[in-house]
């Protein structure tokens, strides 16, 4: 494969404190900010942002608080607006985002968003008093530090908020279920939750890669050095490059798959720059995971629960402009495509999700022929069975995948997953939720009034000034 190099490496001028990086997309955002200079995408858009906010909860923050109990009226604005235009970022510039020929997503997302915000508070509560309150939250995120394969990553940390609070509220606004002042105590523990993961996973300050100029860059330096270790380098074009590229492409594959078309599969982090100026991403594609009853076609072809694979790009070869790994795990670049400056890499699987990181193995590119086989059987597999599942099956098999999975890894470590199920009925759907099943897809509201809503930032009202922090919801009329 060779790659048109498109202009010199620059990216490094993207860190620099005054630079405010490159447009990856023409949209603007307006939001709740009706009437002012519509924002933009990336670090522009962070530092626009991040000047409109009431408070300094954009801003880097220290332990005490994250260690208090919770958010003010305007904090949880500041975060609400933050969030919504967050999610345009990362989002909108995928003109094909939700989209699936086989799986209705938009369906199963709304329905899921909806769930997470009236279901989730309590069992996050529930979480946090089991692992000793807030510190124990806090190192629950920290345990990323040194793990790959683990889920406790930007996409799960970031849904918390985003989705469980940003997009389910937005949704059951737009639905007329709830008003803009109904569960502020229980908006209050989703995003206390976020924050304390996040703050223990990144230990800098801040909370998401946007705020960092699109970096994740998590682990412990002598982590790092133990995986380098086993990168093998190859040139763009030659057998082993050939064999890595396409067992990525196969595994991203099946990751999406088994997460019903959805980036709950893929993890990336980074970029991590190695002292002779190429970068590093750590990408955990998770292609077996076991709570999900249509896996056993992993299980069939003995898949591990992830592999994780070090990629290094050339950023010279590439004449690299900008890297974003940004708040879904997803590493985007300009130019677009990166793949054919990838100069070196190596594989590792973790048989499962609680194997001791000591025990993940590293595979040999050359072994890779005995893995590519497995990996898309099962993805053949997956796509027979899933072609046989009548709508009513995939929508609420997606909506368990949300609403289930995007909590699921702290529930893990926090030894409380079992308490969540026997004690909390996690997998049973809330009554209300069930309902909602016959209405979304009334007068386009899956299709076209949540999107817009989601897209638009309009949906995502705020908490009234001077509104009780311990209000729930005291009235349905």
């Amino acid at each position: 494969m060779t790659i048109q190099k498109q202009g010199r490496d620059s990216h490094r001028d993207r860190y620099a404190p005054d630079d405010d990086g490159l447009r990856f997309q023409d949209l603007t955002y307006t939001g709740n900010f009706v009437g002012m200079e519509p924002v933009v995408d990336g670090i522009k858009g962070d530092k626009q942002m991040k000047a409109r906010a009431k408070t300094k909860i954009l801003e880097k923050v220290g332990k005490e608080e994250v260690l208090k109990d919770q958010f003010s009226i305007d904090e949880l604005n500041d975060l609400n607006n933050y969030l919504a235009w967050n999610i345009w970022d990362v989002l909108v510039m995928r003109a094909t985002e939700g989209v699936s020929g086989m799986i209705p997503r938009q369906e199963y997302e709304i329905l899921a968003f909806m769930h997470e915000f009236y279901r989730w508070p309590e069992i996050l509560a529930m979480t946090t008093d089991e692992v000793g309150g807030a510190q124990g939250v806090m190192d629950i995120g920290a345990t990323a530090r040194r793990e790959i394969g683990t889920k406790v990553n930007s996409v799960h940390d970031w849904a918390i908020g985003a989705v469980g609070f940003g997009m389910g509220r937005c949704g059951l606004l737009a639905l007329e279920a709830i008003e803009p002042d109904d569960y502020i105590a229980e908006s209050n523990t989703i995003l206390k939750f976020m924050q304390r993961i996040l703050w223990g996973k990144r230990q800098d300050g801040y909370l998401l890669n946007s705020q960092d100029r699109y970096r994740c860059q998590i682990h412990e330096d002598d982590f790092l050095a133990d995986l380098l270790g086993q990168v093998e380098n190859f040139e763009p074009g030659d057998e082993r490059h050939a064999k890595f590229t396409q067992f990525n492409a196969a595994a991203e594959l099946l990751s999406f798959l088994d997460h019903y078309d959805c980036r709950l599969g893929l993890g990336d982090t980074g970029p991590y720059e190695l002292p002779d100026g190429k970068i590093l991403i750590l990408r955990d594609l998770f292609v077996n995971e076991e709570v999900f009853h249509w896996s056993d076609v992993c299980d069939d072809e003995k898949l591990p629960h992830a592999y994780t694979l070090a990629l290094v790009i050339d950023p010279e070869m590439l004449g690299l402009q900008e890297i974003r790994v940004n708040d879904i795990s997803t590493t985007f670049t300009r130019p677009k495509n990166y793949i054919g400056a990838i100069v070196g890499g190596a594989v590792f699987a973790r048989e499962k999700w609680n194997t001791p990181m000591g025990q993940v193995q590293s595979i040999p590119i050359s072994e890779l022929d005995d893995h590519l086989p497995r990996v898309q059987n099962a993805t053949l597999k997956l796509y027979a069975k899933t072609a046989r599942m009548p709508r009513r099956d995939l929508i609420w098999n997606g909506q368990y995948v949300y609403y289930v999975d995007m909590i699921l890894p702290y529930l893990r470590l926090g030894g409380t997953y079992e308490k969540a199920c026997t004690d909390y009925q996690l997998w049973e759907i809330d009554q209300r939720v069930s309902n909602y099943y016959y209405d979304i897809t009334k007068r386009g509201f899956a299709s076209e009034t949540v999107p817009n809503k989601i897209f638009s930032g309009a949906g995502y009202l705020p908490f009234s000034d001077g509104a009780d922090l311990r209000r729930s919801k005291y009235r349905i009329l």
